[in-house]
């Protein structure tokens, strides 16, 4: 009976080494013609598809008083930049709404303050 010595499994540890190697570039390389596949689908469906009118541009509202249009404006530029034309729904000052939450944290701690005499 042959003893199983370091040498043997720093050989082994090589070959599963190699193996975990060739299995990883084989599902790179799938994932690589899946995506390949699935631009060139998009490129024909891009291809195929009408040309999209150019969609008018929405009409300003008057903003709250407070916050300058200018910032409004860069705001929707950058937002449509990034993300296509889109519409800001609501816009509020930052600092309105946490009257409950201060309430409830000056509550917590309160109720950690120690008790009069037992």
């Amino acid at each position: 009976m042959k003893n199983y010595t370091t040498w043997d499994a720093i050989g082994d540890m090589f070959i599963i080494y190699g193996i975990v190697v060739v299995i990883s570039m084989l599902v790179a390389a799938v994932i690589r013609g899946i995506v390949i596949l699935l631009s060139r689908q998009a490129d024909k469906a891009e291809a195929t598809a009408p040309a999209k009118a150019a969609a008018p541009a929405p009409v300003a509202k008057p903003i709250a008083i407070g916050i300058p249009q200018e910032h409004i404006a860069v705001i929707s530029a950058a937002v449509a930049m990034m993300m296509g034309a889109h519409r800001i729904v609501h816009i509020e000052m930052a600092n309105r709404g946490f009257g409950w939450t201060s309430e409830a944290r000056t509550t917590h701690h309160t109720s950690h303050l120690p008790r009069g005499s037992h």
